[in-house]
C-alpha cells in the first residue's frame, strides 16, 4: 500500500467527518434530529513477509448517537404526561362548573329554600309565592344548564378521540411507510443505517406517544413493530392496522367508541395513556359519575319536594299537585328533564288539610300535627271523621277515636314527654302528632278536616326537607350529597393536576438526559471541525510528502 493511498484514505476520512459534524451543525434546529458520528477505523494492513504494514483509515459507518432506554422512558413520560394534561383539563372545567356561584347548586338550593321559609311566614302572600316559583324556576335551570354543559364536555371528550383516531391512523401509517423504506435502504445490513429515515420514524413514534402508550419490538429487517394500549399491535413491518371510531349505543348517552382493525372490535378499555386514554378516563371516572348523580340528585329534590308538596292544599282549597314537572315513569328523571309544573302561584299548597278544629281543655295540653303520610294523589276531605283526642290523667294516656274504628290510646306523660312525637293512624293516612303542655283530665282535643288559608304546616314540612336525610339511603341531605359531588371532582382535579405536573417534571428529565446523549452540542460540534480541519490538513501533508518522494524517485531514475 503506498504513502498516497494511506494519506487519500485519511483525507477522504476527515472529509467524511467534517460533512458529518456540518450535518450535525445545520441541524441542530431540527425537531426530532439525533446526532450522528462517523466512526473511524483502521484499513486492513498489508503482510510485508516478516510483519504487517499499516494501510491507512476508512469510515466504518456513520452511527446515530442513541439510547433505546432513554428513548422508550420520554415516550413513557410523554404517554403518561398527556393523559394527566388530558383529564386535568376536562376536570378543571368541571370543577369550575360545579362551584360556580352563577351555575352550581349551593347557592341554587339555598335560595330556593331560603323562598320556602319567607312563604312559611307569610303563607297569604302572593309575592312571596311567586318569589317561591321563580326560584324553583332557576334551581330547574340550575339543573337543566349543568347537565347542558356537561353533555358538552362529553361531546368534546368525542371529538378529541374522532380526531385522535384520524392522527394515529395517520402517524401508523406514516411509521409503516418509513418501515418500507428503511428496510429498502439496507437497514439490516451493518453499517448501513440510513440515520435520516430512523429519525423520521422515531419522531413519529413519540408524536403517537402523546395519544397512546407505545411499545416497539425491532425486527431483523430493520422494521419495528408498534404495540399501543395494552397489546394492540399497530404497525407491523411495512402494514398498519387502522382504528375506527365507532358509536356505542349501550350508554346512555349514546357516546363513542374506539374500534380495532377490519372487524371493529371495541377496544376502548384496552387503550390506555396519552390523550385518548386521558379522554376515555375523564369521560367514564369523572363525567359520567357526576351526570349520574346530578339526575339522582335532581330525581331526589323534585320526587320528595313533589310529594310533600301533594299533602298540602293550595289557596283555592284543593288538593296540592307536583311542584316540578318530571318525566314519566320517575326513574327516568335527568336533570336535564326538570321544569317547573305549576305558573299560578295561589296552586302552591301551603296549608295541611288536616288541622285542630275544636279543643275543650283546662290544662295547658296542646297537639300539633307535624307530618301528614299518604299515598297522592289525596282527595279531600282527607279525614272520614273527626278523630277526638282524651286525657286520663291518671293513666297519663290519650284515647284517639273517630268513632268508627277502634279506639287506640297514646301514652303522655306532661312530666318528661313535652314534644313527643308519636304517630296515629287514620284510614289511608298516618297522622304525625308532636304532644305538649300538661293537659288536665278530660281534656278533649278534636282533630279534623281543615286547610286555613294562614296555615303554614306544609310549607314547614317543605322547608324542613332542605336539611332531612332523604338521599343515599336516608344518610345524606341535598346539599350534603352535592358536596361529596363536588368534593370528589375537586380531590380528583387536585390529583390530577400534581400527577400533570409530576410527569411533566420526569418528562423534561428525562428529555434533558436524552438531548445530552443524543442532541447536537454546537461547541463539541465546533471542536470536531477544528479537529477534523486539522486531521484533513494533516492528510494533505502526507500527499504532498508522497508527491515529493515520488518526484525524487523520477529525478533520480533520469
Amino acid at each position: 500500500m503506498s504513502l498516497l493511498n494511506i494519506g487519500v484514505s485519511a483525507l477522504l476520512t476527515s472529509q467524511a467527518s467534517l460533512a458529518t459534524a456540518s450535518h450535525n451543525i445545520s441541524n441542530v434546529n431540527t425537531e426530532g434530529y439525533i446526532r450522528q458520528r462517523a466512526d473511524h477505523i483502521t484499513r486492513q494492513a498489508d503482510f510485508q513477509g516478516s510483519h504487517y504494514v499499516g494501510t491507512g483509515v476508512t469510515i466504518g459507518g456513520v452511527e446515530r448517537i442513541y439510547d433505546n432506554f432513554l428513548a422508550s422512558q420520554v415516550r413513557t413520560y410523554t404517554s403518561q404526561q398527556s393523559q394527566q394534561e388530558t383529564f386535568s383539563t376536562f376536570s378543571k372545567q368541571i370543577d369550575d362548573l360545579l362551584g360556580s356561584p352563577q351555575l352550581g347548586l349551593n347557592n341554587g338550593l339555598e335560595s330556593f329554600f331560603n323562598a320556602v321559609h319567607e312563604v312559611a311566614n307569610d303563607p297569604t302572600s302572593l309575592s312571596a309565592r311567586q318569589v317561591m316559583l321563580t326560584e324553583g324556576s332557576i334551581l330547574a335551570n340550575r339543573f337543566n344548564t349543568i347537565d347542558r354543559q356537561l353533555g358538552e364536555l362529553n361531546k368534546q371528550a368525542d371529538n378529541l378521540l374522532a380526531v385522535s383516531v384520524k392522527d394515529i391512523n395517520t402517524l401508523s401509517q406514516g411509521i409503516a411507510e418509513l418501515n418500507n423504506a428503511i428496510i429498502a435502504a439496507g437497514a439490516s445490513r451493518a453499517g448501513d443505517q440510513p440515520n435520516d429515515l430512523l429519525d423520521k420514524r422515531d419522531q413519529l413514534i413519540n408524536e403517537l406517544s402523546k395519544y397512546l402508550t407505545v411499545n416497539t419490538i425491532p425486527e431483523d429487517t430493520g422494521a419495528v413493530t408498534v404495540i399501543v394500549g395494552n397489546g394492540q399491535a399497530l404497525v407491523v413491518g411495512t402494514s398498519n392496522i387502522k382504528l375506527h371510531e365507532i358509536v356505542d349505543t349501550s350508554t346512555n348517552p349514546v357516546r363513542v367508541a374506539i374500534g380495532y382493525g377490519p372487524t371493529q372490535i371495541d377496544v376502548s378499555l384496552q387503550l390506555t395513556g396519552g390523550s385518548v386514554g386521558g379522554a376515555f378516563q375523564v369521560r367514564n371516572d369523572v363525567i359520567g359519575v357526576v351526570q349520574a348523580e346530578l339526575d339522582a340528585l335532581a330525581l331526589g329534590v323534585t320526587a320528595n319536594f313533589n310529594s310533600q308538596h301533594q299533602k298540602g292544599v293550595t289557596l283555592g282549597g284543593n288538593i296540592g299537585g307536583d311542584f316540578f314537572a318530571i318525566p314519566t315513569p320517575p326513574a327516568t328523571a335527568d336533570a336535564g328533564s326538570i321544569r317547573m309544573a305549576i305558573s299560578d302561584p295561589r296552586d302552591i299548597a301551603i296549608a295541611f288539610p288536616v288541622g285542630v278544629t275544636n279543643t275543650s281543655t283546662t290544662g295547658s295540653g296542646q297537639i300539633e300535627i307535624a307530618n301528614i303520610d299518604a299515598v297522592p294523589p289525596l282527595t279531600l276531605p282527607l279525614l272520614a271523621a273527626n278523630i277526638t283526642l282524651t286525657f286520663n290523667a291518671a293513666t297519663n294516656e290519650y284515647t284517639a277515636d273517630d268513632g268508627v274504628n277502634p279506639a287506640v290510646t297514646i301514652a303522655y306523660n306532661p312530666n318528661t314527654d313535652g314534644g313527643k312525637s308519636v304517630s296515629l293512624l287514620a284510614p289511608m293516612v298516618e297522622l304525625t302528632l308532636v304532644l305538649n303542655g300538661v293537659p288536665a283530665n278530660g281534656d278533649v282535643i278534636t282533630l279534623g278536616n281543615s286547610a286555613s288559608v294562614g296555615d303554614n304546616r306544609n310549607a314547614l314540612a317543605l322547608a324542613d326537607l332542605q336539611v332531612a336525610k332523604t338521599l343515599n339511603g336516608s344518610t345524606q341531605s341535598f346539599a350534603d350529597f352535592y358536596g361529596v359531588t363536588v368534593a370528589n371532582v375537586a380531590t380528583r382535579t387536585h390529583q390530577a393536576d400534581i400527577g400533570q405536573k409530576a410527569q411533566q417534571g420526569l418528562l423534561d428529565q428525562v428529555s434533558l438526559r436524552f438531548d445530552s446523549i443524543s442532541g447536537v452540542n454546537l461547541d463539541e460540534e465546533a471542536a470536531n471541525l477544528i479537529r477534523f480541519q486539522q486531521s484533513y490538513q494533516a492528510a494533505s501533508q502526507i500527499i504532498t510528502v508522497s508527491n515529493t518522494i515520488f518526484d525524487a524517485l523520477l529525478s533520480a531514475v533520469r
